[in-house]
């Protein structure tokens, strides 16, 4: 599971790279889908770690922080499509 982890820990990173550089990658369909699969993905895997280790923090903290970027996004999204 630790491996596991660290592999979403690091494309949270690449998801954050993409976030601020507005890349049409993230932002398409596929890529919404995938950046909610990980984040699901992301809470099960903090639940399915069972030491109180750093591991666990980050992923709950890294976790957080995609989902507060998407709603983010979400809100972006809704406020540019409903400008005249």
């Amino acid at each position: 599971m630790k491996g596991l982890a660290w592999a979403l820990m690091l494309f949270y990173l690449l998801v954050t790279v993409f976030w601020i550089a507005n890349s049409p990658y993230l932002f398409s369909m596929r890529g919404i889908v995938i950046w909610l699969i990980s984040i699901v993905l992301g809470f099960s895997v903090y639940k399915q770690i069972k030491e109180k280790n750093i591991i666990r923090k980050l992923m709950l903290y890294l976790t957080s922080i995609m989902l507060f970027l998407l709603i983010v996004t979400g809100l972006i999204h809704w406020t540019i499509t409903s400008m005249p």
